[in-house]
């Protein structure tokens, strides 16, 4: 499902009106961010989000009610863990079985606890990267005020949650939160992409269908009362917008790509796939173009499909960064001290993107070639300096 599929936004836009795309991320998803526990938002996803959000490309709004909870998650983890993998290891533990296994079983037992300490060690550390996001100067905190309690009390008494549940108080300060952040800030039209997998508890749904491709919006008694919100129940739906080239599937192997696979394969034969053979240098050419009718397909793939359900904002982001970044490779190129040698080291400075590639390459991969070739430019200037001075 395209991410046009569920967020039709620039349809809905006034004309030649530029959206701000800001994120909220609940306190549950980077908990199983740290867990790791369920798919939906592995760390790389949340590495992505940090990028976007560092870079600009998205404004991350974070209440301070989140930092409280995710601090109180962290207070007894070691104590959660262990009465958690408690629970596994009596089960196994109580479990009978043949007794030509039993030392299998035994095994599996001492294994829990490493797995807990390993786990335990994890979480720890990428609860580290979150803290680092969140005091890194990018995001939008909001004070946990007395005002914005009151605020939410008011709204539990007068109905104005989903429904009732244990942690009602928390999540009605988030709402009240985020209601006061974007009644400060000058923004006529913001968009909110507001992510959490607590569906029951901040949104309805409005697309049954198999569990993966349920859809949910913030429910009415909320949303009233926040800017245009679209809901996800994990960090992959959200970052669909962040969608690159690298996603889509292989194109089929259709005549002329059997054609080129035939070729590659009879001259890899030819020469025994080995580096140091006559005809290898050919084998390599013919494994190049290979490649290049691949990715040309992917990138006619992305132009048509997935370009045109981008919101503008986006397009447009991607667009200059595509600019300044081939306009950077040009610097690099002009540099003195630029050889053989620094063409040959690119391709890690690029993110290993193919450079013909990087107009469909991932907005956030965008984000991380351009801080790289800035400093990959500034090496070179300094460089020419010290060349010119001697």
């Amino acid at each position: 499902m395209f991410y046009t599929d569920c967020i039709n936004i620039v349809q809905s836009r006034q004309e030649g009106a530029l959206y701000v795309h800001y994120a909220f991320i609940d306190t549950n998803i980077f908990i199983r961010v740290m867990s790791q526990g369920k798919p939906g938002c592995e760390t790389d996803l949340f590495e992505r989000l940090s990028v976007l959000a560092t870079g600009g490309a998205l404004n991350l709004v974070i209440p301070e009610v989140v930092h409280l909870e995710l601090e109180g998650q962290m207070h007894n983890l070691s104590e959660v863990l262990d009465q958690r993998f408690g629970d596994l290891k009596k089960i196994i533990n109580t479990t009978p079985v043949w007794s030509e296994i039993e030392d299998a079983k035994q095994l599996v037992m001492q294994q829990f606890d490493s797995l807990r300490d390993e786990k335990q060690e994890r979480w720890h550390q990428v609860y580290k990267d979150v803290l680092e996001l969140f005091n890194s100067g990018k995001v939008s905190s909001i004070p946990f005020t007395a005002e914005i309690m009151c605020r939410a009390k008011k709204r539990i008494i007068r109905g104005g949650m989903p429904n009732t549940s244990p942690r009602m108080d928390q999540d009605a300060a988030i709402v009240e939160s985020l209601i006061v952040h974007f009644s400060l800030i000058q923004d006529p039209q913001p968009v909110l992409f507001f992510c959490s997998e607590n569906h029951s508890d901040f949104a309805i749904e409005v697309q049954k269908a198999k569990s993966q491709d349920r859809v949910f919006a913030l429910h009415p008694v909320i949303a009233k009362d926040l800017p245009k919100t679209y809901f996800f129940t994990q960090l992959e739906y959200l970052l669909q917008f962040d969608q690159g080239y690298e996603s889509l599937p292989q194109p089929p192997n259709d005549e002329e790509i059997k054609e080129a696979m035939d070729r590659a394969d009879k001259l890899g034969s030819k020469c025994n796939f080995d580096f140091d053979a006559n005809g290898f240098d050919e084998y390599m050419q013919s494994i190049k173009h290979l490649d290049s009718i691949k990715t040309s397909r992917l990138a006619n793939q992305y132009a048509v499909e997935v370009v045109p359900t981008l919101p503008e904002e986006f397009r447009s982001k991607r667009e200059d960064m595509v600019k300044r970044i081939l306009n950077l490779l040009e610097q690099c190129r002009q540099c003195i001290s630029w050889d053989d040698r620094s063409e040959e080291k690119l391709p890690q400075w690029i993110e290993y993107v193919p450079e013909h590639m990087i107009p469909y390459t991932t907005l956030s991969n965008l984000l991380k070639i351009e801080e790289n070739l800035n400093r990959y430019l500034s090496i070179h200037k300094e460089m020419d300096d010290k060349e010119n001075n001697v």
